[in-house]
């Protein structure tokens, strides 16, 4: 299997686990991934499908938005500290 068609199947794999709401199942692997792949802004993408689905609630404040603001993080942590550790 070549990069690009695992990078695909992880992505599919990552959304069919969000949509019914496992994200404690597409957290490991999101970060594996992330760590696997160059650039894998599919993580950003993640965080703000999960927050449509389910965090968009009035009067949530910030909380709302805590699977983009994740995903965020989760993206720059890794891209930073392969940087520091493929050196």
């Amino acid at each position: 299997m070549t990069k690009t068609s695992s990078r695909i199947f992880i992505d599919v794999l990552i959304l069919c686990l969000l949509i019914p709401g496992y994200w404690f199942l597409a957290l490991p692997l999101a970060i594996i991934s992330a760590w696997y792949f160059p650039y894998f802004v599919e993580v950003i993408i993640a965080g703000i499908v999960y927050d449509a689905l389910f965090g968009f609630i009035p009067g949530m404040g910030a909380w709302q938005y805590a699977g983009t603001i994740g995903s965020v993080i989760i993206f720059l942590i890794m891209f930073l500290s392969k940087k520091v550790v493929r050196r």
